[in-house]
């Protein structure tokens, strides 16, 4: 059998792929020194990987090209990581693989997800699992779609609920050994005492605060004591509230706490690898080997900026000095360098002379990086657009920045990606996400009730701790920020990322919350020109 007839039935045949002349061309050259024995299991690994990264029906030689020359990155990654083991066996010396790979090597490891391209899962209850919702979302969706978010995210946060330990009756349990959520609309006819509910804190009167369930709504009762945990309180969060139903049918509220956390491990073994939540390609890697690549490269860092306002000239020469040092004989590389907006120090006006302006500072940053040519060439750059950006508005998510403004860099950057705000990162086993707003004192603002008034919780805890309690990124009402209904999805956080990225013009910080890192590189005029690294090897960050 001829290599073209081979190329034909694992990819046509088996794997139902259509390949274009150029990429049948394509492929005959790279496979042309194959041994015949080994071309069916090569064609079949690259026809795999195709379908996993590009997730198309239809090959081009850009595409392939692309995959393959991430198959061979992967393959010198993982010949270096054996010679480094071997290394160690022989000699005891550690370290032996970072000096053979280099950052262009593991990149291919390096994924950024779009939120428009994120998978959307809606929970069955009777089934008890996540289905991949079949219908197409739009940005201006039907009002179905906004019922349809709320609801997906309560069955979302529930399901969470009910697998917690305290939640959970056995056999010989009696009832006051476990915690029972009572369902709104079953209080109709209950004399009035002490029960639990879950729902979502909502308006309905001017003045009054309910709590909504999908069946169902009481007005809720907030005077006198309220005992709460950590966490900021806002309209449209889901809460957990204990009290009193009373004869006036209200419900008066005595404690307010967060749905119960789950971590990242134990939402992953309810359903495996079956839900893509994150979004993606799936790794074709063991998880084993990307885990030892994570380990092993400790050399590897990220480097998180914030408003990076390209047009003053003070942060452009600060951009310089920091490109200078990474740019050093004895410096690291870094992998990726994630640009955080707003890009400007005054708010886009969407007029001509605005655009010529919010162009010209992209410009500005291609001629700085033409200076420092191995930063340009291998590193990716990463940019996400802030409040003040064009070209979305003020709804979630927001999309990239435009060609339009970015045609000089993305000619002298080749690995220059500009995503939609939030974001993902996917780097071996660990999933990032990066989001841009300016979210705390947004979110203590809109509090219905204050936070605990414990020292040891700050700001930064009781936001960061909210976020990852809530699965989403903004769990505010429409009208604070608005959302696209139908990418609602987008936002949420589940399981929860092993780094959170709140970019915000609040104070720096890093909190540590149930298995998830949560940081805030600062304002990068407004902190003094600091930013912050990421070490993916240590899972830590440092502050510059």
């Amino acid at each position: 059998m001829s290599a073209k007839q081979h190329i034909h039935k694992i990819f046509a045949r088996k794997h139902g792929l259509t390949l274009k002349t150029d990429a049948l061309r394509y492929l005959l050259d790279i496979t042309a020194d194959l041994p015949a024995e080994e071309l069916p299991e090569t064609l079949d690994f690259v026809a795999q990987t195709y379908i996993q990264q590009i997730g198309q029906t239809v090959v081009d030689r850009t595409n392939l090209e692309e995959v393959v020359g991430s198959i061979f990155k992967k393959a010198a990654v993982n010949q270096a990581l054996q010679d480094g083991i071997q290394q160690y066996e022989e000699t005891g010396v550690v370290g032996g693989m970072a000096g053979q790979v280099t950052v262009d090597d593991i990149s291919a490891y390096l994924q950024v997800i779009d939120a428009f391209d994120v998978a959307r899962y809606r929970w069955r209850t009777e089934a008890k699992t996540f289905d991949s919702y079949q219908g197409s979302n739009h940005l201006l969706a039907a009002a179905n779609q906004k019922v349809l978010a709320y609801k997906d995210r309560y069955d979302l946060i529930k399901q969470r609920i009910l697998r917690n330990d305290a939640f959970r009756a056995s056999t010989f349990s009696k009832a006051t050994d476990y915690f029972h959520i009572t369902p709104i609309k079953n209080l109709q006819g209950q004399k009035p005492g002490p029960f639990l509910l879950f729902g979502m804190l909502t308006q309905v009167e001017e003045g009054k605060c309910h709590l909504e369930d999908p069946d169902s709504l009481i007005e809720l009762e907030l005077t006198g004591k309220i005992d709460r945990g950590i966490g900021l309180f806002t309209m449209n969060s889901f809460v957990l509230v204990e009290g009193l139903y009373t004869e006036d049918r209200t419900f008066r509220v005595k404690t307010f706490g967060m749905p119960l956390p789950e971590t990242r491990e134990k939402s992953l073994s309810a359903f495996g690898n079956n839900v893509n939540f994150f979004g993606g390609s799936q790794a074709v890697d063991d998880v084993v080997v990307l885990s030892n690549i994570e380990t092993s490269m400790n050399h590897v860092m990220m480097v998180i900026v914030s408003d990076v306002w390209l047009d003053q000239p003070r942060v452009v020469t600060k951009l310089r000095r920091m490109f200078e040092g990474f740019s050093a004989e004895d410096a690291v590389r870094p992998l990726a360098f994630i640009f955080m907006g707003n890009f400007m120090s005054t708010p886009y006006i969407f007029d001509a002379a605005s655009a010529q302006t919010f162009k010209e500072c992209f410009n500005t940053l291609a001629d700085l990086l033409a200076d420092f040519r191995e930063i340009a060439q291998q590193s990716h750059f990463i940019f996400v657009p802030g409040p003040h950006d064009p070209w979305g508005s003020n709804t979630f998510p927001r999309p990239g920045i435009p060609d339009f403004f970015t045609q000089r860099l993305r000619s002298k950057v080749p690995k220059a990606k500009f995503a939609s705000n939030p974001c993902r990162i996917k780097y071996c086993t660990q999933e990032i996400v990066i989001f841009r707003e300016d979210l705390a004192n947004r979110m203590r603002r809109n509090c219905i009730v204050a936070p605990s008034n414990d020292l040891q919780d700050p700001l930064e805890k009781h936001l960061v701790s909210t976020i990852i309690d809530q699965a989403h990124l903004c769990p505010l009402p429409i009208n604070v920020c608005p959302t696209y209904w139908s990418f609602d999805h987008a936002l949420r956080l589940y399981p929860p990322p092993h780094l959170l990225v709140l970019a915000d013009r609040y104070d720096t910080y890093t909190v540590d919350y149930n298995g998830c890192k949560g940081v805030n590189p600062g304002s990068f005029p407004n902190s003094e020109f600091t930013f912050m690294i990421y070490y993916p090897s240590s899972k830590t960050c440092q502050i510059r």
